[in-house]
């Protein structure tokens, strides 16, 4: 059955304050949703905004929700010593009791990294190496790492998380070689505004390497995508135009045309949504995250209601 989770992420978009934040956080769970994520960025493409930190921010809301999973969607591995970001990450899942999901990726906006004099050549082995020495302290009383680019000896990270062996760590890959990785040593894997017929392309790649190296257990696929729902189908696509195509038009391509968007993106009606899903889900998708622009009250109902349960009535 695919699983359903809502971006609550603050930016740039009409959200006055992190109490909204826990409002949506609640009636999403209340609604039956199964999981909420938050980005991670020190500074974003829409002059003026931002977000805030997602580890302080889930475990905000980890204190406040009992059963929703709460997942990094995706944190940047360059940003965070590998040391640190176990220590958060087990704290959020102790605090959410076992609620974690990590997402990771290497990072993409070139301009964030040159203004805080990270490099961005090298962002792909950090990421490995990061995601390596993370599972280690979160399952070794001690550990010793000798890499390229991170040596650790003797260290230690206590307490451990709640989930055993650990918590689910999703790699977010387009690339051939980062799909590799996501085989080698993700246990899930997030696409980002893809195509149907991209998701399932990649998928084959990371389910033909996990094969090759012998890998039996399953890698859990997520798409993620930005979204505009309404109750028809012309208010969607005037809300995706007036909101969704001027940022991705900052991020990826000043050319990007609204058609274009329209392919990587939800847009539409429920039914419409319904119809993509189905695509998505029969390309191998296990997990649908929207983030909605702009996230209400309204278009939530709109989407936990009659999108994911459609879904859910359709499992049972």
């Amino acid at each position: 059955m695919v699983k359903f989770g809502l971006d609550i992420t603050i930016w740039p978009w009409r959200y006055k304050s992190f109490d909204e934040v826990l409002r949506i956080s609640l009636l999403a769970e209340k609604l039956g949703l199964d999981s909420l994520w938050f980005s991670d960025h020190l500074m974003y493409t829409v002059p003026g905004q931002g977000c805030l930190d997602p580890f302080s921010t889930l475990s905000a809301v980890a204190s406040k929700t009992e059963r929703i999973m709460l997942g990094t969607k995706v944190i940047c591995a360059s940003f965070r010593h590998p040391g640190v970001v176990a220590k958060m990450g087990a704290t959020l899942d102790i605090i959410s009791r076992g609620r974690l999901v990590l997402g990771i990726g290497a990072g993409w906006y070139k301009r964030e990294f040159d203004a805080y004099g990270i490099p961005f050549s090298k962002r792909v082995g950090r990421m490995r190496e990061v995601i390596e020495i993370i599972k280690k302290l979160w399952t070794e009383d001690q550990v010793n790492y000798e890499g390229r680019f991170y040596r650790l000896k003797g260290a230690v990270s206590s307490p451990k998380p709640v989930q055993k062996p650990h918590p689910p760590v999703w790699i977010a890959a387009e690339r051939p070689h980062m799909l590799k990785i996501a085989a080698e040593i993700g246990d899930g894997w997030i696409t980002v505004n893809s195509k149907v017929e991209d998701l399932r392309r990649r998928l084959s790649i990371i389910q033909d390497y996990a094969s090759k190296i012998g890998r039996e257990e399953e890698i859990d696929a997520a798409c993620y995508m930005y979204s505009s729902l309404a109750y028809t189908s012309e208010e969607a696509w005037r809300i995706a135009e007036r909101d969704i195509l001027p940022e991705r038009r900052r991020a990826l391509n000043p050319n990007l045309s609204l058609e274009e968007l329209g392919e990587v993106c939800l847009v539409g009606d429920p039914d419409e949504w319904i119809s993509r899903i189905e695509n998505y889900a029969e390309a191998g998708a296990k997990h649908i995250i929207v983030k909605i622009v702009p996230l209400d009250y309204e278009r939530l109902k709109l989407y936990a209601e009659k999108v994911a349960g459609y879904f859910k009535e359709q499992s049972i």
